[in-house]
């Protein structure tokens, strides 16, 4: 319950043209103590929801303003509060650089001695913690986190993290995603060597683990072998490239003819047994079976007719097993 005062005068400085003159008013009304007192009449004082206690004012509701609001210096939040301040002659606190834009002037927001976030018209809105800043840039709309020059659409003069587990990737201009980094291995992928390569016909024709020799016809392409040792063999249709190199300058996402030809490291590969049965180790050469290997015997005619080590073996008939691709 507020304690109630009488109020039985109040002096009230009057401006006349002599100047100031004391007019004694005659009030009446009431309130607390601390409490800021205003007219609610000519000569009716009561209190307002503004309070003073030693070094604070307090407002128990909010400001509206209809006009101006003018700061020729500094208006600060003690502690590690926020407070804000208005610049009339500005200086960028981060860049201790002139600023210019908001009326030739800008407005800070502190926090805890630091200049927190600073507001501006051409230079843009500027972010800064500590040590750490983050700029977006007002000519040009680059974003710059810990650089307030950014020379791109984003810039980071630091690093990268993408949080483990929140199924975060990376999507580059030619729409491929990539959600795991490269550390040196290609699990779980395969580890050959592949070229992309352009083959002859309808490239649906073509299967992994296919033998593929050089198109002696049709210069740039290749086809499926089909003669007993060729000297035209090029590689095995890559089930899983490692690595695919490309000499072709089409998208490949809408070539009708590229397919990966494994040229070095273990494919899984079509195998027939029209030479012998296969042993582990055993060199291979093209069969007369369209797209498939055997077992090379014919040490003269295996000069350049070899394409890899058998790492399986194969008793009878025809099917795939890996190979060691190794063109000799």
């Amino acid at each position: 319950m507020g304690l109630r005062t009488k109020l039985s005068s109040m002096v009230l400085l009057a401006w006349s043209i002599g100047g100031w003159a004391q007019t004694p008013v005659t009030t009446t009304g009431g309130g607390v103590v601390g409490a800021i007192p205003y007219f609610t009449g000519n000569s009716d004082v009561e209190q307002s929801i503004i309070t003073q206690s030693p070094g604070t004012v307090n407002v128990n509701g909010g400001f509206l303003v209809s006009g101006t609001i003018g700061a020729g210096g500094e208006i600060e939040s003690e502690g590690v509060g926020l407070g804000f301040r208005v610049l009339g002659s500005p200086t960028d606190r981060i860049n201790q650089a002139p600023w210019y834009g908001l009326g030739m002037s800008n407005l800070s927001l502190w926090q805890g001695g630091q200049n927190a976030v600073q507001l501006g018209g051409y230079f843009g809105l500027n972010f800064q913690t500590g040590n750490g800043m983050m700029v977006i840039r007002g000519d040009n709309g680059n974003v710059g986190i810990g650089t307030s020059t950014p020379g791109a659409s984003l810039e980071i003069n630091g690093s990268v993290k993408l949080t483990s587990g929140s199924g975060a990737s990376i999507t580059f201009p030619d729409g491929t995603v990539q959600s795991t980094a490269y550390t040196g291995t290609t699990c779980p992928t395969g580890g050959d060597y592949a070229e992309s390569i352009d083959v002859t016909g309808d490239k649906t024709q073509y299967e992994p683990g296919d033998v593929i020799v050089i198109d002696p016809s049709n210069p740039g392409h290749f086809l499926k072998s089909s003669e007993p040792y060729s000297t035209l063999v090029a590689g095995i249709y890559s089930t899983k490239p490692g690595f695919v190199g490309r000499r072709q300058t089409t998208d490949p996402k809408t070539s009708t003819s590229e397919i990966p030809m494994a040229m070095v490291g273990i494919v899984p590969t079509k195998v027939s047994t029209e030479n012998g049965p296969i042993k582990v180790g055993d060199l291979l050469v093209t069969s007369s079976t369209l797209g498939y290997v055997m077992k090379g015997t014919d040490r003269g005619a295996m000069v350049g007719a070899v394409v890899g080590k058998a790492l399986a073996a194969r008793d009878s008939g025809t099917g795939v097993i890996e190979v060691l691709v190794s063109l000799q």
